[in-house]
């Protein structure tokens, strides 16, 4: 996509924004949802239940948005899903019904898979590639600084306060306004595959498994950590406070990560990632005894799992283009999908048979897993580009 700097840059700020407002509503809106069916005397299963929707959404509707990108076009798809996505939100606050809010929780991940596709391929297209690493960084770090702070908003209005949805509903309107900056350049999502998502997969292995990776830290690490906490001897506001810090480090870091992405080398970035991610989860139950050391580790292991993520939209975009983006892209979905509903399950199982480090050891053995694949896709990257000079 050949574009004008200006252009470029106004575009690139209308995703960012746009992203990261809407991050701040949907983790706004689901912890809210948890509370009030607490107050209201719903058991733990039915939260769980609902808390898994939005991966459940992702998962079913990633397959189906390539094609129908395709056929509507990506601007219908994207007002369509921001309106959709903002009606839903506030019709949670407008009823009490128990069948009513499963179904809304399913359209809101399912309209914010859309949202997240469109935005991903559309940062991929207009991103300059000398300068990729830094743009996805950028637009990873504001996404997650939205998501964490969206339960500031339950915090202000409290925590038994449907109007909440309300005000939720009115930043997901100003996230769509943001994207009148762009002047109707929307990306362009139209054609067809040269592969399946199966077939990516297999094309790309080492982009697949961190997509996986990631969202099983997400989903187990994230969920549980808290809780590991305080099963080691922690107060519950100390082991809440190392969820604060780990974003704190995903926040933080992914600039420089995707700056020496740029400058040293995406695969071999994305090893290095891996590694320090096996050396967190190695040394969590050592560490987490450690204050000093505790909080400056988890900022540098937060920052360096994501980072793996951040690199691989990074591959993801420089290796695919046009349609095969988009798949790859939906692909994506898929597996952030599948890791974030296995993730807090397996974490959580181990956690019963080996308490209180049964967590981490699951993460120690995703993360081993990782490493592997990305040693192996570095090596073969290098022996390729050695075989190539030879000819």
């Amino acid at each position: 996509m050949i574009l004008e700097n200006s252009v470029r840059r106004r575009i690139l700020v209308a995703i960012i924004a746009a992203i990261t407002v809407m991050a701040f509503a949907l983790s706004s809106s689901i912890p809210l949802v948890s509370l009030l069916l607490e107050k209201r005397g719903f058991g733990n299963d039915i939260i769980g239940l609902m808390g898994a929707l939005p991966a459940l959404s992702f998962l079913f509707a990633s397959p189906f948005i390539p094609a129908v990108a395709n056929r509507f076009g990506s601007g219908t798809l994207l007002w369509v899903s921001l309106i959709g996505c903002a009606a839903s939100i506030l019709l949670l606050a407008l009823t009490t019904h128990i069948v009513i809010w499963f179904i809304l929780r399913f359209m809101i991940g399912l309209f914010m898979a859309v949202l997240f596709l469109i935005s991903e391929t559309w940062l991929n297209q207009i991103a300059e590639e000398e300068t990729r690493g830094r743009t996805v960084a950028l637009y990873i770090a504001f996404m997650t600084a939205g998501f964490a702070s969206g339960p500031l908003l339950i915090n202000l209005v409290g925590a038994d306060n449907p109007s909440a949805f309300y005000y939720a509903t009115a930043v997901v309107l100003t996230a769509g306004s943001l994207f009148f900056l762009t002047g109707g350049r929307y990306p362009n999502l139209s054609g067809h595959s040269s592969f399946s998502i199966m077939k990516f997969f297999q094309i790309a292995p080492l982009i697949s498994a961190a997509a996986l990776y990631v969202a099983f830290f997400d989903g187990s690490i994230m969920t549980l950590l808290p809780v590991y906490g305080v099963k080691v001897g922690m107060t519950a506001e100390i082991a809440v406070l190392m969820t604060s810090v780990l974003l704190a480090g995903n926040i933080l870091l992914q600039v420089p990560i995707g700056w020496a992405a740029d400058r040293f080398g995406r695969k071999l970035m994305i090893m290095i990632c891996a590694f320090i991610g096996l050396a967190g989860a190695c040394g969590l139950p050592w560490f987490i005894e450690l204050e000093y050391l505790l909080w400056p580790i988890l900022v540098i292991w937060g920052g360096a799992v994501v980072g793996s993520y951040t690199i691989a939209l990074v591959l993801m975009g420089q290796e695919f283009k046009g349609p095969e983006l988009v798949t790859a892209n939906a692909a994506a979905g898929v597996l952030w999908g599948v890791g974030s509903l296995i993730g807090p399950a397996a974490a959580g199982y181990s956690m019963e048979l080996y308490e209180p480090h049964g967590m981490p050891v699951t993460f120690i053995v995703i993360s081993a897993a990782f490493v592997a694949i990305a040693v192996f896709d570095l090596n073969r990257s290098r022996k390729m580009a050695a075989k190539s000079e030879m000819m």
